[in-house]
């Protein structure tokens, strides 16, 4: 039970990075300039209050050399490409296990 669900959401992963992955070659060819849609766009868009409190939260919580280089790089990350990293891990963490050599099922 616990493997469906985790094929299943790793396929609407891959499935939205697929979508966030056309979404920004169909803007490439409307404007000639790559755009992809960022985390950090995203997270604006599903939770825009809650994602303004908690990046400043996070930028004074953190340390200088962490807080604005690190952070803004992970947010500025394409979407589509945490989309896909995360749905591959969840299919292979779902995955059925492989029969083990030399051992029967018979009891």
């Amino acid at each position: 039970m616990i493997r469906a669900i985790l094929r299943g959401l790793g396929y609407l992963g891959l499935a939205l990075g697929f979508i966030a992955f056309v979404d920004g070659g169909a803007r490439y060819i409307a404007n000639n300039v790559w755009s992809f849609l960022t985390i950090g766009t995203a997270l604006d868009a599903v939770l825009p209050r809650a994602y303004a409190g908690w990046e400043t939260a996070a930028k004074l919580k953190l340390p200088g050399f962490l807080g604005d280089p690190v952070l803004t790089r992970a947010l500025a990350t394409p979407f589509f490409v945490v989309a896909t990293v995360i749905g591959v891990l969840l299919l292979l963490l779902g995955r059925k296990r492989k029969p083990m050599i030399g051992y029967s099922n018979r009891d």
